[in-house]
């Protein structure tokens, strides 16, 4: 039977403790480096010192977990660790979590696990989470063949700041029967999608385009540079559904290598959910190759 705790944000001198629980299960330094950056990620204020939680009991703290709402109504989350084992503080955790991300406007949580840690996460699917997918991160290192080079361009480009509401009305059409995590689709109000990418790098709304072919909008390519990386990142890229398999795609994709290499970018990342096959060979035929993935755990509010 557990004993009696409760659970509640961490005061100042837990805080690093709490983090250090969390990331218990991995080696010295790299769990060192996480609790130093969690840290620096607190004092920033791009951690909310509210979702730092601890459970506490007679002995003192015996359980930490740790949220933060994201922009654009999102959230993120990391699964609760207890000691000694016990799983209804685990629980506990979780649901204090969910309802104050809940509170804070989240409209949905997600938890990014390497897949190893996904035993982790059980908490988190005892208490309204779904593993919902893997994604596999791919990167690009901006060495394109001569014959990528000399393709001529079918689409033209328009970009984001020109057309901010055809952009927009576009970027939804994209979301249309979609293979990358079609569980999101339709949560979020455009404007709090459009937040939550702006969030992501460093932002540049020229680096955001609208594709036209023949004056008919048929997709958008959203990238944005991401500094500590040296490189650029695809945050998305979409076509409308009327257009699909018909290359516009790699048209998109082509564009993005070509204006990260013109750009003195080191490399070009993505990711992509596991199920969409077509975008995986195509990113694949283009040069990309993975260098991570992760286990996607997500719970959706916002319906």
């Amino acid at each position: 039977m557990s004993t009696p705790f409760l659970v509640e944000p961490a005061q100042p001198a837990e805080r690093g403790p709490a983090f250090r629980l969390v990331f218990r299960h991995l080696p010295d330094k790299e769990r060192e480096a996480r609790v130093a950056n969690a840290q620096v990620l607190l004092h920033r204020g791009e951690l909310a010192a509210e979702g730092v939680l601890v459970a506490r009991g007679p002995a003192g703290v015996s359980g930490a977990l740790v949220c933060t709402p994201a922009p654009g109504a999102g959230g993120l989350i990391w699964p609760p660790q207890t000691e000694p084992p016990d799983d209804a503080v685990a629980d506990e955790l979780v649901r204090r979590a969910c309802t104050w991300l809940r509170q804070s406007g989240v409209k949905l949580a997600q938890a990014l696990l390497p897949p190893e840690d996904l035993p982790l996460g059980a908490p988190l699917l005892r208490n309204g989470f779904q593993h919902i997918t893997t994604l596999w991160y791919l990167r690009h290192t901006l060495e394109l063949s001569a014959v990528l080079l000399a393709v001529g361009e079918r689409l033209s480009y328009r970009p984001y700041p020109r057309d901010p509401a055809l952009f927009q009305e576009t970027l939804l059409r994209t979301y249309e029967g979609t293979a990358d995590c079609p569980e999101v689709s339709g949560v979020r109000t455009i404007d709090e999608v459009i937040a939550g990418h702006v969030a992501q790098g460093e932002h540049d709304p020229e680096r955001w385009w609208l594709a036209l072919r023949r004056d008919q909008p048929v997709g958008v390519l959203l990238l944005t540079r991401i500094p500590e990386w040296d490189g650029w990142d695809v945050s998305y890229v979409g076509i409308v559904p009327e257009a699909r398999r018909q290359g516009c795609g790699s048209e998109l994709m082509r564009k993005a290598l070509l204006e990260a290499r013109a750009a003195g970018a080191s490399q070009l990342t993505l990711s992509v959910d596991v199920r969409n096959r077509p975008a995986w060979e195509l990113y694949r035929r283009l040069g990309f190759e993975p260098f991570e993935q992760r286990e996607v755990l997500l719970a959706v509010w916002g319906r």
